[in-house]
């Protein structure tokens, strides 16, 4: 059984393998990129780069820092150069050139989302300068020229794979334990990163090496919270075994997944036995107003009116057809054509 088992994983893990690639191949978590964004030594899971979003204005409500890459612009692909060591990096005069041209209306930026490795298009609107500045004659200096006032968020050139480096909150082993204490959410929370940034390099073990070299001291983490999709600092202070008392999961079955809208209110219509028949006096069953009492989310539905009627049968829906038709007019009795019309009167001779 054991070896049936261990075959199993190893199966398993191989499908995996597989299905995220060599390196060579894009994971499945990068297809929503568009093809025309990818351009030869950025379109690999192991060189795949992007503008990453590392602080937001709180006006700024279109992109989201951590998770959001933007890997183009105006559905062009990221300008890049190579440096002296044969690296690439983005062309940010090139960039700024391209914001520049789109002073007074707006630049159209290709962003991918770590939740769920989902693509989508903002468009933001590039403000010209208000304030006159000295602009140098040196076209060397001119081309790095800013025009326009700031987007309202902050970048830095980093692998999409970072958006991969995230553990995931499954079970709470000590009730008593700093996990516990600091309030993390089983199943719904996610480690995204610590204080200092010593998580952002990565690694299976990477969280559970920095958790006991913080034994009896306090340690900043940065949880995301799947369900409110939000994301929150907490304070926990380790103990001397160093351990966070929970159990955490890493890699390809514990990425951030796409966050879900909230669900809605759902009206259940009342089953067919409410619905009475002609003829009958039965009353409707009490299963809405018991529904409306003891479910907090449910909105009650507008009170429902009853008519008092009458059983119908064939004589009386006659008789009310009749009725309707004759309404409006002379109610006062005809004279019968049966009855003989009266003698005249009799002539005195």
């Amino acid at each position: 059984m054991f070896r049936i088992a261990k075959n199993l994983v190893k199966t398993f893990e191989q499908s995996v393998t597989d299905t995220i690639g060599a390196g060579d191949k894009l994971d499945s978590y990068f297809m929503s990129l568009p093809p025309n964004l990818l351009v030869p030594g950025n379109d690999s899971n192991s060189t795949l780069h992007g503008l990453r979003v590392i602080r937001c204005d709180e006006t700024q409500l279109q992109v989201a820092s951590f998770f959001d890459f933007i890997v183009g612009f105006n559905d062009m692909p990221m300008p890049l150069i190579q440096n002296q060591h044969g690296y690439l990096h983005p062309d940010f005069g090139s960039i700024l050139r391209t914001i520049n041209n789109s002073c007074g209306s707006s630049i159209k930026l290709n962003v991918w989302s770590g939740k769920g490795g989902f693509y989508r298009d903002e468009y933001v609107d590039v403000a010209r300068k208000a304030e006159v500045e000295d602009v140098a004659l040196d076209p060397a200096t001119d081309q790095n020229h800013r025009e326009f006032e700031p987007l309202g968020f902050s970048v830095q050139w980093a692998p999409l794979l970072a958006a991969t480096y995230t553990y995931h909150v499954l079970e709470i082993h000590n009730p008593h334990g700093p996990a516990s204490a600091s309030g993390l959410v089983p199943q719904e929370d996610y480690i995204i990163g610590c204080q200092d940034g010593l998580l952002a390099t990565g690694g299976e073990t990477l969280l559970q090496e920095i958790v006991r070299s913080r034994a009896n001291e306090e340690l900043v983490l940065y949880v995301y919270n799947s369900g409110s999709d939000s994301v929150r600092p907490i304070t926990t202070k380790i103990g001397g075994d160093g351990r966070l008392g929970c159990g955490v999961g890493y890699g390809y079955l514990h990425r951030i997944p796409d966050p879900q809208p909230a669900d809605m209110p759902i009206f259940e219509l009342p089953s067919s036995d409410a619905f009475v028949p002609a003829g009958q006096t039965a009353a409707l069953p009490n299963t809405v107003a018991t529904e409306t009492k003891t479910t907090d989310n449910f909105i009650a539905p507008p009170p429902m009116h009853k008519r008092k009627t009458k059983p119908h049968s064939a004589a009386t829906a006659a008789s009310s057809m009749q009725d309707y038709f004759q309404e409006g007019k002379d109610q006062s009795p005809a004279a019968s054509l049966k009855t003989p019309p009266p003698p005249p009167p009799a002539k005195n001779s």
